[in-house]
């Protein structure tokens, strides 16, 4: 493997190179030579003419892939004899084009940005949000505006709370990661991962990678992922690749037969204010109904509901800051379990 030290030295030499190399060129009146930039650039000073025209060149390409052009001049020397080479930044190749959203596209960018509250990427979406407001109506996904309200609902809700958010940044920093997985009528289990790629399919969201323990692509259903992302153990950030053949699209595995193909179900649960931190994560705001028993500033949220009778057991954890509001199936399920869970104390208490 190569060392991740030495890479990242190296992007971060190659990135204040590029940087300085246009800062100099911008700064600069009309055009300059190569000994101009020798002095100015710390990475030219000591190569030959052959070294420089190599790495120059390597430079002016990465800088192309930027969108950024360097214009080449050239001329007779009359003290050498020779041609001389100049070089320069033109504001036309210089300068981003006009931006342009359409009402959808701006819609999509508003309410990305309301995914990402509460997380450690919120500040930097709010600042560059505020920042595209000046490019017209459209990005502010609270205004009440209708595209922006549809472009929401078509969202899928496992995309809000802390696991996306913690997953994309560890898809980002290349970090291996642990975490608790569910699968359809099976305990909880402690899953290894190399995150590759997220996507959705419908209404359901996955993140896929290598599975550490299995050595092998999986993916895994992001409303399943209880509980916080971790980093594994004796890991560093950066210390694995994603294949170069890796085509998430294609090596998307999909979910047993064996589990029901219907759209998946929805329970509406009403939460005490500030609690059940888990329930909120895997679910999504919702509006209660009036005639919901609940108490007074209580809150609503859909959360995905796979197996109602281990679901309901699973609310016993919460109690009493939750109430189940729908399916009424749900509802009874958890009065059961309350009611049994109760005299079982009750009995207890008595021995």
């Amino acid at each position: 493997m190569v060392s991740t030290v030495g890479d990242v030295s190296r992007v971060r030499r190659q990135t204040e190179r590029l940087l300085n190399l246009l800062i100099a060129l911008r700064a600069a009146q009309g055009w300059v030579d190569r000994e101009f930039l020798r002095r100015a650039i710390q990475d030219y000073a000591d190569l030959d003419d052959a070294a420089f025209d190599r790495q120059f060149s390597r430079d002016k390409q990465a800088l192309a892939e930027l969108g950024i052009r360097i214009s080449v001049s050239d001329w007779d020397d009359p003290v050498t004899g020779g041609t001389g080479y100049g070089y320069r930044i033109e504001d036309s190749d210089y300068a981003l084009t006009e931006i342009g959203f359409t009402p959808e596209e701006a819609a999509l960018v508003s309410v990305s940005r309301t995914l990402l509250d509460d997380t450690a990427f919120a500040a930097g979406a709010g600042t560059a949000l505020s920042k595209l407001r000046g490019l017209g109506d459209g990005f502010d996904a609270g205004s009440g505006d209708s595209t922006a309200a549809e472009v929401s609902a078509r969202l899928p809700g496992s995309l809000a709370g802390t696991a996306f958010a913690d997953l994309l940044h560890a898809l980002e920093a290349r970090r291996a990661v642990s975490f608790d997985y569910r699968r359809p009528g099976g305990e909880s289990a402690t899953r290894r991962l190399e995150p590759y790629a997220l996507l959705t399919r419908g209404a359901r969201s996955y993140v896929m990678g290598r599975d550490l323990d299995r050595g092998a692509v999986r993916s895994f259903r992001l409303s399943r992922i209880s509980g916080r992302i971790a980093k594994v153990p004796r890991r560093r950030d950066g210390d694995y690749a994603i294949p170069e053949d890796f085509r998430a699209a294609e090596q998307f595995a999909p979910e047993p037969a064996a589990e029901p193909a219907e759209m998946p179900v929805r329970c509406l649960l009403a939460l005490a204010p500030g609690r059940a931190l888990p329930l909120r994560e895997e679910g999504a705001p919702a509006v209660l109904p009036a005639e919901a028993a609940a108490p007074a500033g209580w809150e609503g949220c859909e959360v995905p509901l796979d197996d109602p009778a281990r679901f309901a057991e699973r609310l016993l954890e919460f109690t009493p800051s939750v109430a189940v509001v729908a399916p009424a199936s749900l509802r009874g399920l958890h009065r059961e379990l309350l009611a049994a869970t109760a005299q079982a104390l009750e009995v207890a208490g008595r021995g």
